[in-house]
């Protein structure tokens, strides 16, 4: 299941969370790619919305310098990273 979790775990990251505004630019499609080993991990895990949104805040704050983060972003993500293991 983490194989195929891994590419949909990419697209969403790339497509619908995008902290720092790239998606319109398919060069930078592997922006995100670092984050999704982490992310397919708590997935697997069971992790829920609540640690997964933890998770993308962290990213965006520590790994991306972000000052702003956007909490209910980060929750409606978490739902739908939840809905793809559903979808599995």
């Amino acid at each position: 299941m983490a194989t195929q979790l891994y590419p949909a775990v990419a697209d969403v990251l790339f497509r619908e969370w995008d902290p720092i505004g790239v998606n319109d630019n398919e060069q930078c499609r592997d922006e995100y790619d670092n984050y999704v080993p982490g992310i397919v991990a708590l997935l697997l895990e069971g992790a829920g919305e609540y640690k997964l949104a933890s998770r993308l805040s962290e990213f965006a704050r520590v790994s991306m310098g972000l000052s702003h983060t956007d909490d209910e972003l980060h929750r409606r993500i978490a739902r739908r990273l939840i809905a793809l293991v559903a979808e599995q």
